[in-house]
């Protein structure tokens, strides 16, 4: 028979060229369910396995990521931008009222700086959460200097995507915004040190791990304040 994909000939169950799959059933209702639910908790490829593997090995999963082996692993990007959408959606849910006072003209200038910036944030909170892995892979390639630094974008991407999750925890029982969450910075730096652990450097691994977070989050926290600078000084408020 002929591929219906990519017109292959072939009698095997997939397809040696592209990998459709031979037998493909009538597109029904319960079919399109029974697919979107299986692909949303299947433990043994796509987001879940993700899940599951950064949890049980980060190295591993990030390693075969780098060297090639992909199959059944979600691309990072794709975890990080899918784990930052259900952050959303679920803060969302658990929204927590603001407290932040509108900006008057008796306020002193940092706190409006302050208020400028935070709002900027929980508005592009997405964007913002997403882009942060670039420096992240930046520190994480200055300190550890093993790999290049696309890869380094690979690995910054599933520790982020993966440390989101955690911090949608911790929003839930503590409701502590995503961006000052230490429990996600504390996830970052146990999953940086996992990675990169080996036999005889756990001291100088947990050094460097904890040096580029910090270099992480104190980079994000000046972009927040130098974001309120700008929007209060040129009254882009």
């Amino acid at each position: 028979m002929n591929c219906i994909s990519c017109n292959h000939e072939h009698d095997e169950n997939f397809c040696p060229n592209c990998g459709e799959k031979k037998n493909v059933e009538k597109i029904t209702f319960k079919s399109m369910f029974n697919y979107a639910f299986l692909s949303a908790v299947n433990m043994d490829k796509g987001f879940l396995f993700n899940v599951k593997m950064l949890i049980i090995n980060p190295k591993k999963v990030i390693l075969d990521y780098i060297k090639g082996k992909r199959k059944g692993v979600l691309n990072p990007i794709s975890f990080l931008i899918i784990s930052v959408s259900i952050y959303l959606i679920v803060e969302g849910v658990f929204r927590v009222p603001k407290t932040i006072n509108e900006v008057g003209l008796n306020e002193v200038f940092f706190r409006k700086v302050g208020n400028a910036g935070g709002r900027f944030i929980r508005e592009y909170l997405k964007f913002f959460w997403i882009f942060s892995i670039f420096p992240l892979s930046f520190f994480t390639k200055l300190v550890f200097r093993k790999y290049n630094y696309s890869e380094h974008l690979a690995i910054s991407s599933f520790v982020v995507g993966e440390a989101t999750l955690f911090g949608l925890l911790s929003y839930i029982v503590f409701k502590t915004p995503l961006l000052f969450d230490p429990v996600v910075y504390f996830i970052i730096v146990i999953l940086l040190y996992r990675f990169f652990i080996g036999k005889n450097n756990k001291f100088e691994v947990g050094t460097l791990s904890l040096i580029s977070v910090f270099l992480f989050f104190f980079t994000l926290f000046l972009s927040t304040i130098l974001i309120g600078f700008v929007k209060v000084k040129y009254s882009f408020i």
